[in-house]
């Protein structure tokens, strides 16, 4: 009699056992799978270059990713692009939140909702804009006991933003600093941010998904980013003794919607501000409402100290610069970042002080 009831139970608790496993398996095998096709994804979009591949390029990603492109407006001259990866968990996202005692399951047996992202934006047959991203639910438990619940976000890519950093003014690295929900990382980069940089921050850690145990910081889930952003931290890397360098220069004349060549005609000493009378020079096209040939401005505008009579200035507006000394250096810089105007759309500011020269200094 005995041997009747523990035979079933037996049978019982081995096919319970046995579809756990399956479950777990298969659960595991569904993030191996979502981890292989985020890192093809990853490295078909460092293969683009920004600026010189073309739409041409573009489309082939977009018949690789067929099944997971999604289009806006795509033409030679115009094309946007987005391609979105999901795990199946991630794909039946509001079952599983109309389902909580699944969901609890779920988590138990190591699933995470995941998911990864990139787009690619073409202007005038040329790639202007590219990037990849991905997001992982993520459990952990405090030191009081008490679960908590995030999203764990990385992403790199291009964005058309103001942003001057003095090491690399065509990058930058960071994260939201009141995020209460997520834990998420970001780089930053212009369309004329140096190749090598690009390919060496695109370095998204989609082991994450897959990890035991979770991946839980910032630098888990970017880590080529956030190892140089602790370095330049410890060594104060914004604090330079001459911000406007023509590398900055360049950056900012590109993004600047006005750029004056200006004169010092005048110094006054006296009051509680120094002041500097300038003059416009000739070729800055008309004048503004309101405007004068000549106005004042604080001499410490420049952050250089002492300014001289007869000094020329190069003013831009809205920017950390204000006005800088007009070097041949800085002036080259300055033209060429102008002709290269900002996307989308493609336009450049005006160039009251001539065509653009070749740079004489290292900008990539």
């Amino acid at each position: 009699m005995r041997r009747w009831i523990l035979r079933p139970l037996g049978w019982l608790l081995g096919a319970a056992l046995l579809a756990t496993l399956l479950l777990a398996g298969a659960i595991r095998l569904d993030q191996y799978v979502l981890r292989w096709r985020a890192e093809r994804l990853q490295a078909d979009i460092k293969s683009l270059e920004l600026r010189k591949s073309t739409y041409a390029d573009a489309r082939r990603l977009e018949h690789r990713w067929f099944d997971n492109a999604q289009e806006k407006v795509c033409r030679p001259s115009w094309c946007d692009l987005r391609i979105f990866l999901n795990n199946t968990s991630a794909q039946h996202l509001q079952f599983l939140l109309d389902h909580p005692a699944i969901v609890a399951v779920y988590h138990a047996l190591g699933g995470r909702v995941a998911g990864a992202s990139a787009f690619i934006e073409v202007r005038g047959d040329v790639l202007w804009g590219k990037g990849i991203g991905v997001g992982i639910e993520t459990l952990e438990t405090q030191s009081d006991g008490s679960p908590v619940q995030y999203e764990l976000e990385g992403s790199v890519g291009t964005e058309s933003h103001r942003w001057i950093r003095a090491r690399h003014p065509e990058y930058e690295i960071g994260g939201p600093n009141a995020c209460t929900s997520c834990v998420a990382g970001w780089v930053r980069f212009s369309p004329f941010a140096d190749p090598r940089d690009v390919a060496r921050l695109t370095d998204l850690n989609f082991a994450c998904i897959t990890r035991w145990p979770q991946c839980t910081k910032q630098e888990d889930i970017l880590p080529t980013a956030w190892k140089e952003l602790r370095a330049e931290a410890a060594k104060g890397a914004e604090t330079l003794p001459n911000p406007c360098t023509p590398e900055i220069i360049r950056s900012i004349s590109r993004q600047a919607q006005r750029i004056q060549l200006l004169k010092v005609i005048k110094l006054e000493s006296e009051g509680v501000q120094p002041l500097m009378t300038v003059r416009r020079l000739p070729g800055g096209g008309p004048l503004h409402i309101n405007e004068t040939q000549e106005f004042q401005l604080p001499a410490e505008i420049t952050g250089l100290g002492r300014v001289h009579i007869g000094e020329p200035l190069l003013l831009f507006e809205n920017s950390p610069c204000g006005a800088t000394p007009a070097t041949p250096e800085n002036v080259s810089a300055a033209r060429l970042g102008a002709s290269e105007g900002w996307v989308p759309p493609i336009q450049s500011v005006g160039l009251p002080f001539g065509t653009p020269d070749a740079p004489n200094i290292d900008i990539h």
